[in-house]
Parts: structure tokens; C-alpha cells; sequence
């Protein structure tokens, strides 16, 4: 029996790329209501996440090993989505990147100095 594909990740990637050929070859931007692009801008979203995610597990095999995958693949995709919209709407310029770019790297410094343990309690 041949093996079909049974990981909850892989169906949804599957799902995901079926919406996003979807929402994308069928609709036209101008004339679809503002709903459905912000569907498409989701599931897009959502593509990003699990092929950052997929980018990071592939580094391993190259010996990047990171400890917070999920974390880093979630702010490299509200960075790209951020990039994006501001791109869409006309908004896009150097000076959008030469500054979002340090305060993601200062946001996810920051979330993961958060995140660290404080170490032993004083007894």
C-alpha cells in the first residue's frame, strides 16, 4: 500500500496552497470585495510560516541548528507580511526596511531574552 500522506502539517500545507491557487488565479484585486483579499493575505500568511518553518529544519542539515524555530519562523513572517502590505498599498520605500529590519531583530532578541529561564532560586 503506497503511503499516503498522514501528518495534520502536511494537509494542512496541502489546504493552504489549494486556497492560495485558488483565492490568486480566480480572483482579480480591483474588482473582489476587500474580504477576500484579506482571506488570500492570510492564507498567504499562513504559506510563509510553514515554508520559513521548512527553511529552518533544511538549515539543520547544513549544521544551523536553532533552538526556537517556531518563534523565528513567526517573526520572519510578520516581517515579510508587514513588507507586503506596505507594498501593496504603494506605502513600500528603503527607509520602511532599514527600520523594520532592527526592530524585528531587537523584537525577537528581546522575546527570547524574555522567554529564558532566570535560573536556580536562591535558597
Amino acid at each position: 500500500m503506497p503511503h499516503v500522506i498522514k501528518l495534520k502539517r502536511d494537509w494542512k500545507v496541502l489546504g493552504l496552497l489549494a486556497v492560495d491557487t485558488i483565492v490568486f488565479n480566480a480572483t482579480n484585486a480591483r474588482s473582489t470585495p476587500a474580504l477576500v483579499l484579506v482571506v488570500g493575505f492570510v492564507a498567504l500568511l499562513a504559506s510563509l510560516y510553514y515554508v520559513f518553518y521548512a527553511m529552518l529544519g533544511f538549515a539543520r542539515l547544513y549544521g544551523l541548528a536553532f533552538k526556537n524555530k517556531r518563534r523565528l519562523a513567526g517573526y520572519m513572517t510578520v516581517m515579510t507580511g508587514f513588507l507586503l502590505a506596505l507594498q501593496s498599498i504603494g506605502e513600500l520605500n528603503s527607509r520602511d526596511i532599514l527600520v523594520l529590519l532592527p526592530l524585528a531583530l531587537i523584537g525577537y532578541g528581546y522575546g527570547l531574552y524574555a522567554r529564558a529561564p532566570a535560573g536556580a532560586p536562591d535558597a
